[in-house]
């Protein structure tokens, strides 16, 4: 079967708007992808026009996040529209299968972001921004697919419109969306906000059992607050996704760019934290050597003085100038991760250091496995041992374990 020039080979996938396959153009002899729009959307002729208008308008976009639209035409009273063929899943398959890590999170929505402000700039709003219109590839590059395609809708079809079909989708509309008013590029970063929040908790902000009741949750209703933390880095994420889910379009990100900055700032801050320094550890435990070297000398020179100074050393350690200390000693599976205490690199596991009693903040990192943060308390001195499993980032699940050893 054909539509216009091009050959269809496999069916790809169905909405509400049409049915997108895998075809075939034999002008340049390469797959594409073909939505077909259903007959029954073309209500009129000002709606063909309007649609191979706007068809038109989203093929000038060039951008490496937004599906390329090649053409757009009307064959047998069906319109359908060319696009590029891409390889990967949506982002909607993926959630469903396993939880994006912190880094891969901010990784996409950096994409998006970037992608969105670029075709704000062009005039051109998404109006449909969800995990089903976000497609990864293979090596992590977002792709947005139907831009452009909620805004071809027939007005004189509006009062036509059945409960489900409604413009745009329910649960990552904006406020202005669900009271039919004026939208523009604020309206996509909010969409974005609540595919942010899904991927972060693995809940929506706002769910109903109707979508009358959705519609009041995003009206009327504030999210779950996200998980507190006293990590900065957290802590500046959850104020991005917080912000673009404000209810008043003037209080959140005013651009893609706006709100892509301080994402790209969280990755670049978290890379930097995460950059090993492959000497430092050598180095530390030369050290430690050639100290204890010169400590032999030492003590083979004025063993007499040492046993003093040893009959003393508990008056030292009681003095109050002196704080009490705890040794903490790390290890981890897999050995080598990479620690960090409250934001500075220490070294790699297995290690053990003396830490004043107090509250601190410890990660561990470690190449193709999630990372591990928490809070340690440590309220008495001695020995205070800390194991860490770290899972690796093919597993689905992200449960963490974590016990003395």
């Amino acid at each position: 079967m054909r539509f216009g020039r091009y050959k269809l080979l496999a069916k790809l996938g169905k909405g509400s708007m049409g049915i997108v396959y895998k075809a075939h153009d034999p002008n340049i002899d390469r797959p594409i992808a073909l939505k077909v729009m259903r007959q029954d959307r073309v209500t009129s002729q000002d709606f063909v026009q309007r649609f191979l208008k706007e068809a038109r308008a989203i093929g000038k976009l060039s951008h490496p996040n937004i599906v390329s639209v090649y053409d757009a035409g009307q064959d047998r009273g069906a319109l359908f529209i060319a696009m590029e063929f891409l390889v990967g899943k949506s982002l909607e398959e993926i959630i469903k299968n396993k939880r994006l890590g912190p880094h891969d999170i901010v990784k996409v929505g950096v994409q998006v972001a970037e992608a969105l402000d670029y075709a704000h700039q062009q005039g051109i709003v998404h109006r449909d921004i969800k995990p089903s219109n976000i497609i990864l590839t293979p090596d992590d590059q977002v792709k947005i697919t139907d831009f452009g395609i909620a805004r071809i809708e027939d007005p004189s079809a509006t009062q036509q419109t059945q409960a489900g079909q409604i413009l745009g989708t329910p649960a990552y509309m904006s406020p202005e969306q669900v009271k039919g008013a004026p939208v523009d590029c604020r309206t996509d970063l909010f969409s974005l906000g609540v595919i942010l929040y899904e991927l972060i908790t693995g809940n929506r902000p706002f769910t109903g059992d109707s979508i009358a009741a959705i519609f009041s949750a995003i009206l009327l209703e504030d999210p779950a607050k996200l998980e507190v933390s006293d990590s900065p880095m957290r802590q500046s994420l959850n104020e991005i996704v917080v912000k673009s889910l404000n209810k008043s379009p003037e209080k959140r990100f005013q651009s893609g760019i706006e709100m892509a900055n301080p994402l790209k700032k969280y990755l670049q801050r978290r890379q930097s934290d995460t950059v090993a320094m492959p000497q430092r550890p050598p180095k530390k435990k030369h050290r430690l050597g050639l100290m204890a070297a010169i400590a032999m000398i030492l003590l083979s020179l004025i063993g007499g003085a040492v046993l003093y100074m040893t009959s003393e050393q508990p008056m030292v350690a009681n003095s109050p100038t002196t704080a009490i200390q705890a040794l903490l000693k790390v290890k981890s599976d897999p050995t080598g991760a990479q620690v960090f205490l409250d934001g500075s690199f220490k070294g790699q596991t297995p290690l053990e250091f003396a830490l004043p009693l107090g509250k601190y903040e410890v990660r561990l990192s470690s190449h193709n496995y999630y990372e591990w943060e928490s809070q340690l308390q440590l309220n008495k001195e001695g020995e205070t041992p800390l194991f860490v499993k770290l899972v690796p980032m093919d597993e689905k699940s992200v449960e963490l374990e974590e016990k003395p050893k």
